[in-house]
């Protein structure tokens, strides 16, 4: 956790500047900086000898981050859905108490959420619900691995909560900006979440 801190930094920084690129408009920046934040995370973890199902993530994560921003919704979520898999069998091995409270917990949050967005989904009704269930387990699963990790899945969870609320037709003012703060802020958590746990 120690090693590597100029990379940390550097993601620290890339996060500020996709924020600033969101608030300008221009797609390139957008893509550009976003495109940048997962291989310098990426390279964190490998210098500080992150697992590589961890590594895989990231890098499933980078496809996905990229194949929205040129709006492949099914596709960017098929490659976050390769990145939940892999935090799921992370934390799931991890876990040294498994607490159905947090399983039951989580399911109606999952639940109360898709009804909610249900009718405004369209034809992506399906592949959201898929979907969505794997963000859920990662929740779930990083909940079962301290305050850290568990952290991390709440926000990744809440950041596409929020796109499924674009999705379903009901935009708001920042939207896009917390949706980017809350993703960045997760998969920094869910990696120094799994960097601490390898460490301990």
């Amino acid at each position: 956790m120690t090693r590597g801190r100029g990379w940390l930094l550097a993601y620290g920084v890339l996060t500020a500047a996709q924020l600033v690129t969101i608030a300008v408009g221009e797609t390139w920046s957008q893509l550009i900086t976003k495109a940048l934040l997962m291989p310098t995370l990426a390279v964190w973890v490998r210098v500080n000898r992150g697992p590589g199902t961890l590594l895989v993530a990231l890098v499933a994560s980078l496809a996905g981050d990229v194949l929205l921003q040129v709006d492949q919704l099914i596709p960017g979520m098929l490659a976050f859905g390769v990145a939940h898999v892999c935090y799921v069998v992370l934390f799931a091995r991890r876990a040294r108490k498994k607490s159905l409270v947090l399983v039951t917990a989580y399911g109606m949050v999952w639940l109360a959420a898709l009804v909610l967005l249900w009718p405004g989904l369209g034809d992506n009704r399906i592949p959201v619900a898929v979907y969505s269930l794997l963000v859920t387990a990662t929740a779930v699963t990083s909940g079962w691995n301290g305050w850290r990790a568990g952290v991390g899945g709440a926000l990744f969870l809440i950041s596409d909560g929020l796109i499924g609320v674009g999705l379903a037709g009901h935009d708001f003012t920042a939207r896009d900006y917390l949706v980017m703060a809350t993703y960045c802020v997760a998969q920094y958590l869910l990696s120094s979440g799994v960097l601490r746990g390898d460490s301990r």
